[in-house]
């Protein structure tokens, strides 16, 4: 019986135009209804992360930046498990080296050092996840990131983490360059006590080894009581695959990555087809 479900977030709980489609929220709080858990689980900050599901009225915990923080529904910090400013220095010279743009997620947001490698990278997510919208829209939707203070512009990496309250939870790396991208990963995974996994094709994501979705869904089962086999992951992509390794039922977008989909006991709708909804449905129907 399924008691607990954690969520994916983009490619998955959201539609393309990046919002909790209307079905999705709606099936969530049927679970809820009925006494099960629910929790987003994303690559995504905090900050970045409660927006669209505040939007859809749905009230829950958020399992943040990859697992490197877990909140409750009132934004309590659960767990935080940050990678040190040693350790940062060092992915930050290696990232350099290879000429790689990256942003950093820390305790106070996103930052950016180059405006427009930040605006193209949403644009380049945005194609790579075959949106419609014109070029100009989705420069639009990249800016609003910085308006609404999703992604903070700072002059310099190093003098952010010099200011002794800066926490680094993860770094997020993006290149299109086959090569270089790989050559990077393959040097990132030399460093001890660090994650590294992607949710998209052209990206790296960077945590610590303890920063894990399915780590972080696993300690709130725990917490609750409840059997990794009664719980119910949905997910697409690289970064989801912690989870589906400890969860007893794992569901994969039709969107998503053909690596996944080969982990997954059965696939459901793509995001833009309110997948989550219809695995949701199908859980609550077993559990009758």
């Amino acid at each position: 019986m399924i008691k607990l479900i954690a969520i994916d977030m983009d490619g998955t709980l959201l539609g393309d135009i990046r919002k909790v489609t209307t079905d999705n929220a709606k099936a969530i709080k049927e679970a809820q209804n009925q006494g099960i858990e629910v929790v987003v689980a994303t690559g995504r900050d905090e900050k970045e992360a409660r927006l669209p599901v505040k939007e859809a009225n749905i009230t829950c915990p958020i399992i943040s930046v990859n697992g490197a923080q877990s909140r409750d529904e009132k934004g309590n910090i659960l767990s935080s498990f940050p990678i040190n400013k040693e350790q940062a220095n060092v992915i930050f010279d290696i990232l350099r080296t290879n000429e790689i743009y990256f942003e950093v997620y820390t305790n106070r947001g996103t930052v950016s050092n180059n405006y427009e490698k930040a605006l193209q990278t949403v644009v380049d997510f945005l194609l790579s996840s075959g949106s419609d919208d014109d070029m100009e829209t989705m420069r639009e939707i990249a800016k609003e990131r910085f308006e609404v203070g999703a992604i903070t512009l700072v002059d310099s990496y190093h003098n952010f983490l010099e200011q002794e309250d800066t926490i680094v939870l993860k770094v997020l790396a993006f290149s299109k360059d086959d090569q270089k991208r790989n050559l990077t990963r393959k040097k990132l995974l030399d460093i001890d006590q660090l994650a590294i996994s992607a949710s998209a094709r052209d990206n790296i994501e960077i945590t610590s080894i303890h920063a894990q979705k399915g780590l972080a869904v696993k300690a709130y089962a725990q917490k609750l009581g409840i059997s990794m086999n009664d719980v119910m992951v949905i997910g697409d992509s690289f970064n989801d695959i912690s989870m589906f390794e400890v969860a007893g039922v794992r569901v994969a977008m039709e969107n998503a990555e053909q690596e996944v989909k080969e982990l997954a006991d059965f696939v459901t709708n793509s995001n833009e087809e309110d997948g989550v909804a219809f695995a949701i449905r199908s859980a609550l129907a077993e559990n009758k």
